[in-house]
């Protein structure tokens, strides 16, 4: 059941993110705005306009009380929920972004003009910055718990988990399909010990995250599933959202098999 509809932007929302307490939602818009909503109640906290084009994703710190946000004007803001601006990055335009669980590193998803591979890590202790290549476009990241490895999917229907330390790509997941829309994925299970992403071919798939192995595509949706998240509670519990206007809750069994 529909608990409150939030309105207040002027153009399609392109992301959103719980903070870490369940207690407000930020909402990213190509109307060029950031706002901050307050769960219970509905309400509009804040608005952000910091930025000057559209707002592609945003991530918060573990305290709650600070976030990123980036956009295709090529700008990465830091902000606390009072409306303070601590401090801008600008380079490069951003299509993802995540932070650390320690708060140490921001990850960000960048094109350049044509190059739409680079993965750039931002070093928020000593103010450093780094960047790995990757191989063909990458539409959207998934960090780890563990802050070290990184899952991106690739516009060539690869999903590639990186190992951050080490800079090296440990594991490549295939079968699903993507090629026109931004499909996500995530890490889930114990101990994140699987990999699932939706698909344009109404599926939704799963994967032993260390071996590389399929051992399930899942079929309900009559839509492309663009988006899956873990249940962070319980391990055997995982949601798909999808093109044909439905939310899929599913359980797995011991040997994996999911139901709807």
């Amino acid at each position: 059941t529909k608990h409150h509809i939030m309105r207040g932007h002027t153009d399609s929302l392109s992301f959103l993110a719980w903070s870490p307490d369940d207690s407000q939602i930020l909402t990213c818009s190509t109307d060029h705005l950031v706002k901050l909503w307050h769960v219970q109640t509905g309400e509009c906290v804040r608005t952000f306009d910091q930025h000057t084009d559209h707002v592609t994703a945003c991530a918060w710190f573990p305290d709650g009380k600070r976030f990123v946000s980036g956009g295709l004007d090529k700008n990465i803001f830091l902000l606390d929920t009072d409306g303070r601006e601590h401090r801008r990055w600008h380079g490069a335009r951003v299509n993802d972004i995540a932070v650390s669980h320690d708060a140490s590193t921001m990850i960000a998803i960048c094109s350049e003009k044509k190059i739409q591979n680079i993965i750039r890590l931002y070093n928020l202790i000593d103010n450093t910055e780094d960047a790995i290549c990757e191989t063909d476009s990458i539409t959207s990241l998934c960090l780890a718990a563990d802050s070290r490895h990184l899952l991106v999917s690739i516009s060539t229907q690869d999903i590639h988990q990186w190992d951050l330390k080490e800079k090296k790509i440990v594991q490549k997941y295939r079968g699903q399909k993507q090629g026109r829309f931004v499909i996500r994925s995530c890490f889930g299970g114990n101990n994140q010990s699987f990999v699932i992403s939706g698909s344009e071919d109404c599926q939704v798939f799963i994967w032993h995250r260390e071996r590389g192995q399929l051992l399930e595509s899942l079929s309900g949706h009559c839509g492309t599933v663009n988006s899956v998240s873990w249940n962070p509670k319980d391990p055997h519990m995982f949601a798909s959202a999808s093109d044909d206007k439905s939310i899929r809750i599913w359980r797995t069994n011991k040997s994996l098999k999911a139901t709807s």
